[in-house]
């Protein structure tokens, strides 16, 4: 298994607007015993369906509005009967990425079609991941900062908890910020001399005690994109919790990174297989192929993960 990344696709779909090999920032969720892929799309949310995790049928857009485009990083929780999307985008003929702002969309069905049904937040803000823990929930998403005290700024990991499924508290914080150059996104990036770093696409899980808060560093373009993790102590609350990058804020150790396979590697989400095998689903640009324009060539990849105490392990390719 999973030796065949990246993850085959198949559609029976006709629509121009759909590149069925494009599949970037992969959100996957297992609902009576079948699993669904979430992806950005340009024109619309994708969705991927599959009974095994070997293969996947592109079933078109869970999420569609003609007024919008550039739907980033969709992520999905089921509750009550409902499933609720977290995703930005933007207005149509809007060019600034800064005016993405995280929404919240619901459907009865996990290939939608999902509806908006709310804005979160007036101001840049990605990469969303609602977690249900002690009867709450808790939005772990990616914003701008412009200060801080080692003029380190840049796109970081807050944390907010939430008051239901469509409203933040309103009280978020860094979760996990800069700290190594290899999170540096742009040098000089506003001419003032500061570089301006990334540190977005936060996936929250718990194994064995710790909570493990995956993220994504550097930028989705270039070749040098990595996956990192955070962990804390997951017996506190969530909303107290404090997050220490592994294995160390000055250590540059990422779970995935470019190999002699992928570049680009990153924004990942995290899947039980149908064989209890913890997974890591994630994008990378495959080194065999040329780059394509709409979406970087990015595609959709799923490895094993085992958790030996705080530290994750990747399982070699088969």
């Amino acid at each position: 298994m999973f030796n065949n990344n990246p993850i085959p696709i198949t559609s029976h779909i006709s629509d121009p607007r759909i590149n069925i090999r494009e599949n970037p920032d992969p959100f996957m969720i297992c609902h009576e015993g079948r699993y669904y892929c979430y992806s950005t799309g340009l024109h619309g949310v994708n969705v991927l369906r599959s009974d095994d995790l070997e293969s996947f049928e592109h079933m078109g857009f869970a999420l569609h509005d003609a007024n919008y485009y550039a739907y980033w990083a969709p992520a999905v929780i089921f509750r009550d009967g409902l499933f609720y999307m977290y995703y930005s985008c933007l207005p149509a003929g809007e060019e600034d990425a800064h005016q993405e702002f995280l929404r919240v969309a619901t459907a009865t069905d996990p290939l939608g079609p999902f509806v908006c049904q709310k804005v979160l937040f007036d101001e840049f803000s990605i990469d969303a991941h609602v977690v249900e823990k002690d009867g709450g929930l808790y939005l772990f998403y990616s914003a701008n900062i412009y200060d801080s005290a080692d003029d380190k700024i840049g796109t970081v990991t807050l944390l907010d908890k939430m008051l239901d499924p469509y409203t933040p508290q309103g009280a978020p914080r860094v979760v996990v910020g800069p700290s190594i150059d290899q999170e540096i996104h742009m040098r000089n990036r506003d001419g003032d001399g500061r570089d301006w770093y990334t540190i977005e696409g936060g996936f929250y899980f718990e194994r064995g005690g710790i909570g493990f808060l995956m993220y994504s560093a550097n930028a989705w373009t270039q070749a040098d994109y990595f996956v990192g993790y955070a962990t804390c102590d997951a017996n506190m609350p969530l909303d107290e919790a404090v997050f220490t990058k592994y294995p160390g804020p000055d250590v540059y150790q990422p779970l995935i990174g470019k190999d002699d396979y992928f570049t680009g590697c990153g924004h990942n989400s995290m899947i039980t297989g149908p064989n209890g095998d913890l997974c890591i689903v994630y994008h990378g640009r495959p080194r065999n192929e040329k780059v394509e324009e709409d979406g970087g060539g990015r595609r959709l990849c799923i490895s094993r993960v085992v958790v030996e105490g705080e530290r994750l392990v990747l399982l070699p390719r088969e």
